[in-house]
């Protein structure tokens, strides 16, 4: 079986009203099989993008990199998952109270952990310690337990894995994460001398973006970040999903990957939250009778994996390219696409080639 129609011409139609320059779609099922679709341009007036196009994941790097790379230590006892910050940085959250020193590395997978939800680190002079500092010096200006979506509590979680591991996160993601599931298009930038997606016409730094990591506060971590930096294809990013689609113990124990996929804290608006993974409520990217659960990427990326069913989504675009605006239109292409997905592969398997990976 190929990738059903409706969900090719939604993607065609996406890029014809200019919702993104280039789209690739890759979906997979739970025996490992992957059917992939491509369309649109991966630069504006550039070369066709296709499957071996490498995007900029934005935030899914907080699911693919920092989140694995967390349950990893959990699972080998060298970090708990109640751990308080204040275990691994002394002087966090000093003079502060609430005291970010108090917040456990649950509540920052969740987002429950009182931090904002930014600061503009590459405002102002800074390289990766100068900018940790300001991170663990955040005051938390919201209560615990309430949700905030916040990229410095991934920031923070990924110096943790780096402070634990004694080695960049980089390094650690592509030995524990990547290279073990076959993911070998996918890493931390620079890209370069392979296909990769423009994102935007950066006025801040004066050129358009090509293999450069998109998130400006990442540019000050050079570019290895917790909470953006990561590059991949929309095939390594299938590979994943599946592996959490099997509960893959190359990832973690069964029984931890299931407690990232449980409910761990509602937001306000009604936006459920695993560790990590967001939770299928009314207006997510999963669209009408989603069961599962999922991830978006600022620059117009997405995961999204249905354990019932049976197959998981991934969707790449550039939708950045060459201006940000509105989120509106991306926001309604994955809501679409994951529902026809569900429709069209309902009980069906999809034909195309097995996931590979090293054992």
């Amino acid at each position: 079986m190929h990738l059903p129609e409706p969900v090719r011409a939604r993607l065609a139609r996406a890029v014809a009203e200019g919702v993104a320059p280039g789209a690739v779609l890759a979906v997979v099922d739970r025996s490992g099989a992957i059917a992939t679709a491509a369309t649109g341009l991966r630069r504006l007036d550039g070369p066709t993008t296709d499957a071996d196009t490498r995007y900029d994941l934005a935030s899914l790097t907080k699911v693919v990199a920092t989140l694995p790379s967390v349950l990893k230590l959990v699972a080998a006892g060298e970090v708990d998952l109640d751990d308080h910050v204040g275990r691994f940085f002394s002087g966090a959250g000093l003079f502060h109270e609430p005291s970010l020193a108090d917040v456990p590395i649950r509540a920052l997978l969740a987002h429950a952990s009182g931090l904002p939800a930014w600061r503009p680190l590459y405002a102002q002079p800074a390289d990766r310690r100068a900018a940790l500092a300001v991170v663990i010096n955040t005051e938390l200006p919201h209560p615990a337990g309430t949700v905030v979506y916040s990229d410095l509590g991934f920031m923070l979680l990924a110096a943790i894995v780096e402070r634990v591991a004694h080695e960049r996160l980089d390094a650690f993601a592509t030995r524990e994460v990547f290279a073990p599931l076959g993911m070998r298009a996918t890493g931390y930038g620079p890209v370069s001398g392979v296909p990769v997606a423009a994102t935007e016409d950066c006025g801040w730094r004066d050129r358009v973006l090509e293999g450069e990591v998109h998130d400006e506060n990442a540019t000050v971590w050079d570019g290895v970040a917790g909470h953006a930096g990561l590059f991949g294809t929309a095939d390594d990013l299938a590979r994943y999903a599946h592996a959490w689609l099997t509960r893959d113990e190359r990832l973690a124990p069964a029984a931890l990957l299931d407690a990232c996929t449980a409910e761990a804290a509602v937001a306000a608006d009604g936006v459920r939250r695993g560790l990590g993974w967001v939770l299928a409520h009314a207006g997510s990217i999963g669209g009408p009778g989603a069961r599962g659960y999922g991830h978006t990427g600022f620059t117009g990326t997405s995961i999204w994996i249905e354990p019932d069913a049976g197959h998981a989504t991934v969707l790449l675009t550039n939708r950045v390219h060459p201006r940000r605006g509105s989120p509106a239109g991306v926001h309604a292409l994955r809501q679409d696409v994951h529902a026809a997905v569900r429709a069209g592969f309902a009980g069906a398997a999809v034909a195309a080639a097995p996931v590979g990976g090293e054992a």
